[in-house]
């Protein structure tokens, strides 16, 4: 069998692919709170936006192929044969904290939603009694775009590729203990772990900047519901 001749670079197409890479720094995470939650806490969407734009550290999804073996006919030779994809259960947000506290202000209080905590003096008691509320109105998905610096050029000419990534029915697993030391000042951050059901992937390539605000649009529409209409006529249920 012949072999693959190697393909002839020159310096000029070396250069355009070395250069042509994505960068870990360029993407944004949203979060869509469920608006039962949000009934619950004093954040209006101006403290959810800067939420948003906290979350300084946050990591691509992996999954992997769940396979059993199968001995064949030639001697020695063992085959994998997938049966099922597995996704991994959770995500990893990394959030700075503002000076007014915020983030932990949603994270705590997301939590104590889900554990029917509606009053923090109750946790005071040391036989406080717990009602989980229901899933349908703590899950909501997550959303993570991730896109490169021509995303927000001005030349509509300019195809812009963005990755985007939604977790289904996600909620807050667990808040990392934040370590305070007197010994140096840096920003203090906050971890979250979100449980997930699966993700979904779709790479899109956007050819305009109305196609871009059309997209963020529909993304602040999902995160920031609009307030319901209290002259909205009511339907009667049988």
């Amino acid at each position: 069998m012949a072999g693959v001749r190697p393909e002839k670079l020159t310096v000029s197409s070396i250069k355009s692919r070395l250069l042509n890479v994505a960068q870990s720094s360029l993407y944004r995470v949203t979060l869509a709170v469920p608006q039962a939650v949000r009934d619950t806490l004093s954040l209006n969407s101006f403290d959810y936006d800067n939420i948003d734009l906290l979350c300084c550290e946050a990591s691509l999804p992996g999954s992997s192929l769940t396979t059993h073996e199968v001995n064949n006919d030639y001697h020695g030779v063992t085959e994998k044969m997938a049966y099922r994809r597995m996704y991994d259960e959770t995500i990893g947000l990394t959030f700075y904290v503002d000076r007014n506290y915020k983030v932990i202000e949603m994270i705590e209080g997301w939590m104590d939603y889900i554990t029917g905590v509606d009053d923090p003096k109750r946790y005071e008691n040391p036989y406080v009694s717990y009602r989980v509320a229901y899933p349908k109105t703590y899950k909501n998905n997550i959303y993570l775009t991730k896109f490169e610096r021509d995303h927000f050029s001005t030349v509509s000419t300019i195809p812009r590729t963005t990755l985007d990534y939604t977790f289904v029915s996600a909620f807050p697993l667990s808040l990392t203990a934040t370590p305070v030391s007197y010994e140096g000042s840096e920003v203090l951050k906050c971890s979250v772990s979100f449980n997930f059901i699966r993700y979904v992937k779709r790479i899109k390539q956007i050819s305009s900047i109305a196609a871009i605000n059309e997209q963020r649009s529909r993304i602040d529409s999902l995160v920031n519901p609009p307030p319901p209409n209290p002259f909205a006529p009511v339907t009667a249920t049988p």
